[in-house]
C-alpha cells in the first residue's frame, strides 16, 4: 500500500510527513533529485490545466517503489489518477486549510517583500522558483488565481474519489486534526505521543504579522 499527499503546500505537509514516521512507514518527503527527474519526465509535454497528465517517466516510478508514504515535491504535482491505476488501493490524503489563513502562510512564503527574502535574488534556482513576485505587482489577481486554483484541484479530487471513503481522507491538521482521523483511516493503532506539530515557529510568525504585506492594511480579496 502507497499514501499519498494529493493537496497543496502550507496545509501542515511536514507534520503529516512526521506522523506517518512515527506510525512506521518508509516516508519519503520533499526530494530535490525526485523533483529534477519529475521535471525532467513532463518538459515540453501536455499540461491539463492544473498537473501533468502524461504519465511521468519510470524512474518517478522507480523511486516510488522504494517507499511507503509520501508528502511535498513532487508527489503532490503527479497526476492522482495515474497514481491510483499504478498503484491499486493506495490511499491519498488532501489537507485542508481555510482560505484566509492559507493565503497569509502563502504570501508569508513566497513574496520577495517578506522577511527573510530579502535577499532572495541571490539564491539557487530551486529556492529561487518559490518566490513570486506578482505578491507585489498582482497581488489581488494572484490571490484570486491561487484561491481558485486550490478550490478547482480539491473539488477535482473530491469528485474522482467520491464514495471511495476507504482511499481519499480529507483532513484540517492546521485546525487541530490528528490521530484521531489520520489512524482509523490507516488501519494504524494511535500512539501514545502527541501528533506532531512542525513548522509552527512559521504560522506564529505569520500571526504576529511581521511585515506589512500580510497585516490588516493588506486584506484578502473576497
Amino acid at each position: 500500500m502507497k499514501i499519498f499527499e494529493i493537496g497543496v503546500l502550507k496545509t501542515g505537509t511536514t507534520s503529516l510527513g512526521r506522523a506517518f514516521e512515527i506510525l512506521g512507514f518508509n516516508h519519503q518527503g520533499c526530494s530535490f533529485t525526485a523533483r529534477n527527474e519529475y521535471n525532467k519526465s513532463t518538459e515540453n509535454k501536455t499540461h491539463d490545466g492544473y498537473w501533468w497528465k502524461t504519465p511521468p517517466d519510470k524512474s518517478i516510478f522507480d523511486m516510488i517503489d522504494k517507499f511507503d508514504s509520501f508528502e511535498d515535491d513532487p508527489w503532490r504535482h503527479i497526476d492522482y489518477e495515474i497514481l491510483d491505476r499504478r498503484y491499486p488501493d493506495s490511499k491519498f490524503i488532501l489537507l485542508e486549510r481555510d482560505d484566509e489563513s492559507w493565503i497569509r502562510s502563502l504570501e508569508y512564503w513566497c513574496s520577495p517583500n517578506a522577511k527573510g527574502n530579502e535577499e532572495w535574488e541571490s539564491w539557487d534556482k530551486w529556492n529561487r522558483n518559490i518566490i513570486d513576485t506578482r505578491w507585489e505587482t498582482d497581488r489581488e489577481n494572484l490571490i484570486r488565481d491561487k484561491i481558485e486554483w486550490k478550490h478547482q484541484k480539491y473539488s477535482m479530487i473530491k469528485e474522482y474519489f467520491k464514495n471511495r471513503t476507504d482511499n481519499l481522507l480529507v483532513m484540517n491538521i492546521c485546525a487541530g486534526e490528528g490521530w484521531e482521523t489520520l489512524c482509523p483511516f490507516l488501519n494504524k493503532q494511535t500512539p501514545n505521543v502527541q501528533f506532531p506539530k512542525l513548522n509552527v515557529w512559521a504560522s506564529d510568525m505569520e500571526n504576529s504579522n511581521p511585515n506589512p504585506l500580510v497585516d490588516s492594511r493588506n486584506p484578502i480579496p473576497k
